[in-house]
């Protein structure tokens, strides 16, 4: 009798276990890399006139996209951005260094949603941390270049934030500004 109950009790919740495992709660949290996001800490340069707000970092079709909103804060429309991102080991261990440009049209002080698409090589793993600065900004008459992003960058994934890069602007005399193409 004794062996019985030493036998079932055992067997009661190993059948237990099988059958929550199999719920809808613990298959959703089993979800697909496809689904799963990563944060991205991003590196405020407060001499730029952009700034982003709630990166994060996922797959969509195989792809990576970076989903945030960018906020511009002076009078002057965004065209586009030039970004850097690092993607840093557990170890502290530079895995990753993506630079790129998107298209970001953002009028003044007003902020919007993008999906932006690094061209990250290799998986990333749950343990890899993200970091994200501004390298440059494109306006429709400025440019704002950030002096050593990188180095910059690369102290504030060592925990150093208060390396504060130098911006430099520059007039903006590639894009057409479309107030002075008027023709009478």
């Amino acid at each position: 009798m004794n062996k019985a109950r030493f036998i079932a009790l055992p067997a009661c919740l190993l059948i237990g276990l099988a059958a929550s495992l199999d719920s809808p709660v613990i298959a959703a949290s089993r979800a697909l890399p496809e689904e799963q996001s990563v944060t991205v800490l991003f590196a405020d340069v407060l001499a730029l006139p952009a700034r982003i707000d709630e990166p994060r970092l996922q797959m969509k079709d195989g792809r990576p996209v970076l989903s945030c909103a960018v906020a511009n804060r002076s009078s002057e429309e965004l065209l586009g951005l030039r970004l850097l991102l690092l993607v840093v080991e557990p170890s502290g261990k530079l895995r990753n260094r993506i630079a790129w440009n998107e298209l970001a049209a953002v009028s003044s002080y007003s902020i919007k949603s993008f999906e932006f698409h690094p061209a990250i090589k290799g998986e990333l793993s749950k343990t890899d941390r993200v970091f994200l600065a501004i390298d440059e900004v494109i306006g429709r008459e400025t440019i704002w270049r950030v002096e050593a992003a990188e180095k910059a960058l690369r102290a504030y994934a060592r925990g150093l934030p208060s390396v504060d890069p130098v911006v430099r602007t520059f007039a903006n005399k590639f894009d057409p500004r479309n107030d002075l193409l008027k023709f009478n």
